[in-house]
């Protein structure tokens, strides 16, 4: 019997947990939750977002106090 080998088996595709990178929502988060800022305020904030998103652990929580929210490292909100 012949086993065939899918992406998987060949090392090719990775199962990874998905981080806050691979969500559509982190390219909008700042629209999201505020209004009244500019282009660059927004892009700004969704820059900030990203980055300390990456250096929660796995079980961190990121607290934004002018929200009163508190967000996951996948950026969502608890």
């Amino acid at each position: 019997m012949i086993r065939q080998t899918n992406q998987l088996d060949q090392g090719r595709i990775s199962m990874n947990k998905l981080t806050y990178s691979d969500s559509p929502f982190f390219s909008n988060w700042s629209q999201t939750y505020y209004t009244n800022l500019t282009l660059e305020q927004h892009i700004a904030n969704n820059n900030w977002l990203m980055n300390t998103l990456t250096m929660l652990k796995d079980d961190g929580t990121l607290y934004v106090p002018n929200l009163n929210k508190t967000f996951n490292r996948l950026g969502e909100e608890l």
